[in-house]
């Protein structure tokens, strides 16, 4: 796979960015209507992360929630496993897309305990970071396992592995773009749907990184919504394979 050739670069352009509710609320008729949006969603992203490990080659670690974002991630590390690099993955949850996990690992990919992965989590060229999405969470503080790989690739003094964010950086409020210390400067986002209010406020451009948005066809109910922010930002715009 190489980087997807609808991708369009928007230097400083003014967007518009929304809230998750807005968002989810925009994604619901199109999910009625049938279409795939994970499957859309992951394979932009498994096409943006093969291009990036095709820049920096070596093993690449998928850190899974229990949310959309996981299986996201999931998929795209079935699509990632059948190429030339190794493909681990950590399950930082017990409950996970199972149809997305059955994909991984047939393709090839191979299920790790975070204790493994911390131990030698510098051999990792690229992390997938899909631990946390929009989903509606009262306190989005990694705990736990999650926590504890997140800090382990945070404490690396050199080697560290590039990240790509699946959707937004996992511990970044998705509104208010507010967060505390575990969390995972991106390199680059992977954003689906609409760009995410947090994204632009707060802590999101620090820990962002470069934005690429993904179009799954929601402009036309997300004009029925109105922004939460707009921003001027660089944002590489990208179709989905399916979608072109």
């Amino acid at each position: 796979m190489s980087d997807p050739r609808s991708a369009v670069l928007a230097t400083g352009e003014r967007v518009a960015a929304y809230t998750a509710d807005a968002v989810r609320a925009a994604e619901a008729p199109r999910l009625a209507e049938g279409h795939p949006l994970m499957r859309w969603a992951a394979s932009a992203l498994a096409e943006i992360a093969t291009a990036e490990s095709a820049r920096a080659p070596g093993p690449v670690l998928v850190l899974v929630g229990a949310g959309d974002n996981g299986g996201d991630a999931l998929y795209a590390a079935a699509e990632l496993a059948r190429g030339p690099e190794r493909v681990d993955v950590v399950l930082v949850r017990d409950r996970v897309h199972r149809a997305a996990l059955d994909a991984a690992v047939a393709a090839g990919a191979r299920v790790l305990p975070a204790s493994e992965v911390c131990a030698r989590v510098g051999d990792y060229a690229l992390v997938l970071d899909g631990i946390l999405g929009i989903g509606r969470l009262t306190d989005r503080r990694l705990r736990g396992g999650s926590r504890a790989i997140v800090e382990c690739i945070l404490a690396l003094t050199s080697r560290r592995p590039r990240v790509i964010a699946v959707d937004v950086p996992s511990g970044l409020d998705p509104d208010e773009g507010t967060a505390d210390a575990a969390v995972l400067p991106a390199d680059l986002t992977v954003t689906f749907g609409a760009l995410k209010a947090g994204l632009v406020r707060g802590r999101g451009p620090e820990l962002a990184g470069r934005v690429h948005l993904v179009d799954l066809g929601l402009d036309p109910f997300l004009r029925r919504a109105h922004p939460a922010a707009t921003a001027a930002l660089d944002v590489v715009r990208v179709t989905p394979p399916q979608r072109a």
